[in-house]
């Protein structure tokens, strides 16, 4: 899921989308200019944003499964190629609605490396926040 490729809908639902990797600062820099987008990404190298989601981190759940090479052929149809991992390898992601007021509308933590939820799925959480002005945050320094 590229929700970098959504931003201008989520703008218009009055929210933003941030990035957190697991690699160094100068990793998320080169994140965002190799792919060419202006979402905002932060780095965690500690990996406590990560723990404190409880995202999985195990090599049993990232070793690539049937799943996983769906989402990998999935991926190289839509022109993606897999770079050298920069950060820890065997940590797995996952995609958080956070209304305003801090309040949990959606969340979803990879089971898989490949594994993301439905893009409609976190419209419609968002929209079920019904935001009515723009949570727009100014971009990090040094990300």
């Amino acid at each position: 899921m590229q929700l970098h490729r959504i931003r201008d809908e989520l703008h218009a639902l009055g929210a933003d989308l941030f990035i957190i990797g697991n690699g160094a600062p100068h990793f998320a820099r080169a994140f965002r200019e190799d792919l060419g987008i202006t979402t905002p990404v932060y780095a965690d190298p500690s990996l406590r944003t990560y723990r404190l989601l409880k995202f999985k981190r195990a090599a049993k759940d990232t070793i690539p499964s049937l799943k996983t090479y769906g989402a990998a052929l999935r991926a190289l149809r839509q022109g993606f190629r897999q770079g050298r991992v920069q950060g820890d390898a065997w940590q797995l992601g996952g995609v958080l609605v956070v209304g305003p007021d801090g309040t949990l509308a959606y969340r979803h933590a990879s089971a898989t490396a490949g594994d993301h939820p439905p893009v409609a799925e976190v419209l419609d959480a968002l929209k079920r926040l019904g935001l009515k002005e723009s949570v727009h945050l100014r971009e990090p320094s040094g990300s």
